[in-house]
This record gives structure tokens, C-alpha cells and sequence, in this order.
């Protein structure tokens, strides 16, 4: 599946809607014109609980990579990264996500980057990939391949400033995701974030390290889990912050879950969604 943006940027389809169950959204997707021989410029990499759960972020990437002009492809193959799979242990099937990844993202193609809006899945790839590829035939290929994931902030950050000037009015809290830090892009996700008109960017302590989801920590641990994300919305919400930024829709799931639980009225946005506002 190829997008590629019209030369006079208009669309095709204005609205495709897809239907779906009580458990799914609507989603809105963007077709443009464009030959038959689109030109990629990025292949983009939806992580399974983004495809499953909030596929509005990954509508809200489609439109932004349009108003940038840049094409685009969707392979159809691709699946989970093998985090979860990672985080408990399971090498072997861990290991099988992985080829898998090689096969749909690498091959001869080796300079289309890989854009992806999840800062978790991008660490996956780049930092866990590697330790289970080490000393197999297919390690240098991994190396070569996790080189060119990006994580949707460090795609950007090199476009700035945006040809348009978003607009969000408000003060959210900067959500700090462990991923997020470890792969160092939060002051990447600020930079970008600066050029939304309205937004004032807040801090919470450092001392709310984790919001408390950690994919299968929340599965494990419900009752801690629990725990540690109300006392980090509890922390959220005496800023006066209208809500959470992220990098990471997996943090935001849970935190909306565990603030619509106790009434509480904050909202959530991935990077992409305020980007594409206003």
C-alpha cells in the first residue's frame, strides 16, 4: 500500500470511514493522487497495539506525513515487534518477530527510513534487536536496519519549523515514558512541540518514573500498576494541565483508563494528534 500526496494536494477521497464493533474507532483515512509508481519516502511501522486500539494516532501520522508531502507506504505483513514476547522472556518468539521485521522492512531496500510513532517499539528495535541477533547469520542486516527506525519526533525535528503553525490551546504535561527516555528523545519531542501555537509544555517530578503500564507489567502487576498510575495522573493533575502529551500511546491507554475509572477529567494526545490539530 503506497500514498503519495498530489502535486496540488487535494484529495481523492476525502473521508474513507471504516466501520467497525463497539471495541474499535471510526477512523478516518486520507487517499491522495499520485502516480502509478509513487515514489516511498518512508515506510511506516504501526505497532499492533496502536492498529488494535488507537488507530486514530496512526490516521493522524497519514495526515501529517500529507501536509509535509511526504509519501509514504503501509506494508501490509507487518505485525508485532516482539516486545512483549522480549519483556517476558520468550527469546524464541521474540526472535521470530524479528525475521519477520527484516523480511517486511529490510531486504535490498536500504536508505527508505522506517518512521515510527512509538517511542517503545522504536527502543525494541534498536537496542533489542541487535542482543537477539548477536552472532546470527541475519546480525548485520538487524544492525544495518535498526540504524534507520525513527521514532516519529526525531523524523520531524530535522523538518523544523513545520510549514504550517499548529494550534492547541492549553498546558499539557510532557509525558516521560521509559522508552522514551532511554532512546533520549524528549528534548526532540519539546523542540517539535515548541512550534504549536497555544501549548504550554509542563513538568510533573522525576520522581513519578513510570506511569506504571510497562506492557506486561500492568498484566502481572495489576493492582501496583494501578497504584503508580494514579499517583503519577494524581501528580498530572495538581499542575492545573489539561492533560498528557506522549510519544507512546501504550502509557496513554492505560493512563485514560485509570483516569476515566475515577472520573477524572484529563485528556490524552499523542505527538501526532496535536500536530495535526487545529
Amino acid at each position: 500500500m503506497v500514498f503519495e500526496p498530489a502535486t496540488d494536494n487535494r484529495l481523492l477521497a476525502t473521508d474513507y470511514w471504516l466501520l467497525t464493533t463497539d471495541y474499535w474507532l471510526l477512523v478516518p483515512f486520507l487517499w491522495y493522487k499520485g502516480p502509478e509508481e509513487a515514489t516511498v519516502g518512508v515506510k511506516l511501522f504501526i505497532p499492533c497495539f496502536m492498529d488494535q486500539a488507537a488507530p486514530g494516532v496512526a490516521a493522524a501520522v497519514t495526515a501529517l506525513l500529507a501536509r509535509l508531502g511526504v509519501a509514504w507506504e503501509y506494508p501490509e505483513d507487518q505485525t508485532c515487534c516482539g516486545q512483549f514476547a522480549h519483556t517476558l522472556g520468550d527469546v524464541a518468539t521474540a526472535r521470530k518477530l524479528m525475521r519477520l521485521f527484516l523480511r517486511v522492512f529490510g531486504g535490498d531496500d536500504r536508505l527508505t527510513p522506517v518512521l515510527c510513532p512509538s517511542a517503545s517499539c522504536v527502543y525494541m528495535v534498536r537496542q533489542g534487536y541487535p542482543s537477539l541477533a548477536g552472532g546470527r547469520p541475519e546480525q548485520q542486516e538487524i544492525e544495518t536496519l535498526a540504524s534507520r527506525v525513527l521514532e516519529l519526533s526525531e523524523f520531524l525535528a530535522p523538518r523544523l519549523p513545520l510549514p504550517w503553525t499548529p494550534s492547541f490551546p492549553g498546558r499539557l504535561v510532557l509525558h516521560r515514558s521509559c522508552k522514551a527516555r532511554q532512546l533520549r528523545v524528549l528534548p526532540t519531542a519539546a523542540r517539535v512541540l515548541s512550534q504549536v501555537s497555544g501549548l504550554e509544555l509542563l513538568e510533573v517530578s522525576p520522581y513519578y518514573s513510570c506511569c506504571g503500564f510497562g506492557g506486561t507489567f500492568r498484566l502481572q502487576h495489576p493492582d501496583l500498576s494501578r497504584e503508580m498510575g494514579e499517583a503519577y495522573l494524581e501528580a498530572v493533575r495538581e499542575t492545573g494541565a489539561r492533560g498528557l502529551a506522549s510519544l507512546d500511546s501504550s502509557c496513554l491507554l492505560h493512563l485514560k483508563s485509570l483516569a476515566t475509572a475515577r472520573g477524572w477529567d484529563l485528556e490524552f494526545f499523542h505527538l501526532a494528534e496535536i500536530l495535526v490539530a487545529g
